[in-house]
């Protein structure tokens, strides 16, 4: 999640702002050149949305509706929206959601003799989406990840100002290589992938690379509660996926210069209804994968065994527009009329840009391993 603490205001400050009955939330565009550089102020926009999806490889998308009087260059122009709060004492804080490339809509007349485009947008991934190499991309055998990571952005046009790379002392066993075919945003997850980190996203202009942690180990970072303070609207769905859930992960490196390596993780819990002991039987995923040691293959096997062989409760929920969200956010629900008092890991979240409209969240946690 983006900090409440802002503009010389203390989380407590913002946070009762933002659930207060009198609060008033408003949006402002930049409009920016190719190099993220505010060129001005953008009043054409008449509305829009955004949205953010944790397990997309493109995170975040926008839309907008845009008068057009031809001061936008749509092949390289970008938009940078803003939510802004109003606090007590008059004063504004704000936060960023986001930096988006433009895709040049159709242009339609309106009554007014005014023309109108409406706008689908990318976050920067989309740089790294259209990006591809020349030639291979390689990695060096005893070359760090999260270096040729950096490499990798600045190649495909994310320079390092732009970088919220954690460093990883990792390096590669042996040389590893992709083809041309393969895009940069491909390839990057992939790097990421291979020392068990979370896939890249961008947390407005800057690309961001982080250590996997399950969401279970994590701090609650918000609470949503339906109490006196609450934002959340009564109509709240929650489900449990118990669809094809494998119950033995087995991850192996094959590669031609290395010893072969395996690691397998079994669901043997007898209190999981998935697990062996339960079913009677294995469901197998099985996979390939790129990892430098044992030691993270492990790791990722113990991850994906938390990942795809578990039980999800399943939460959708709508609450006001809360604008410090971000990628895979952990937070706290508790609502009342379905006894939920649990932390959650966020899987989508979205909103219209617009005062007064509701925000919509997809929210799981693991119910068994």
């Amino acid at each position: 999640m983006l900090s409440l603490e802002r503009d010389g205001f203390t989380r407590e400050e913002v946070l009762r702002a933002l659930t207060s009955e009198r609060r008033f939330l408003k949006f402002r565009y930049e409009l920016l050149d190719s190099e993220n550089t505010k060129k001005r102020d953008l009043d054409e926009v008449l509305g829009g949305s955004v949205e953010h999806d944790t397990l997309a490889a493109m995170k975040r998308t926008a839309k907008f509706d845009i008068r057009d009087n031809g001061g936008i260059d749509f092949a390289s122009d970008r938009i940078k929206p803003w939510a802004m709060l109003e606090m007590p004492n008059g004063r504004w804080v704000s936060w960023p959601l986001g930096v988006f490339l433009l895709i040049t809509p159709n242009r339609k007349t309106q009554l007014d003799g005014g023309v109108l485009r409406n706008i689908e947008a990318y976050d920067l991934s989309k740089v790294l989406a259209d990006f591809k190499f020349d030639d291979r991309f390689i990695i060096k055998k005893g070359e760090k990840y999260t270096a040729k990571l950096a490499d990798l952005l600045v190649a495909a046009g994310i320079p390092r100002r732009w970088h919220n790379i954690t460093d990883s002392p990792t390096t590669a066993p042996e040389d590893r290589d992709w083809p041309p075919d393969d895009d940069a945003l491909k390839i990057a997850h992939e790097i990421l992938g291979a020392i068990n980190y979370r896939s890249l996203f961008f947390d407005g202009e800057y690309a961001v690379a982080v250590p996997y942690i399950a969401p279970d180990q994590r701090a609650s970072e918000h609470v949503y509660a339906d109490d006196e303070w609450s934002v959340i609207f009564p109509e709240v769905d929650q489900s449990l996926d118990y669809f094809n859930v494998p119950n033995r992960i087995i991850l192996f490196v094959s590669e031609p210069d290395r010893n072969p390596i395996r690691s397998v993780w079994e669901n043997t819990n007898p209190n999981s209804p998935t697990s062996y002991p339960n079913r009677k039987r294995w469901i197998v995923k099985k996979e390939a994968v790129d990892a430098p040691n044992q030691a993270i293959l492990d790791a990722m096997a113990a991850r994906m065994g938390e990942e795809v062989s578990q039980i999800f409760e399943i939460v959708n929920l709508e609450t006001a527009i809360m604008p410090f969200h971000s990628d895979a956010d952990v937070y706290t629900l508790r609502f009342s009329a379905l006894g939920i008092d649990h932390k959650y890991s966020e899987t989508a979240w979205g909103f219209d840009l617009s005062p007064g409209a509701k925000m919509r969240h997809s929210i799981r946690r693991v119910v068994s391993v």
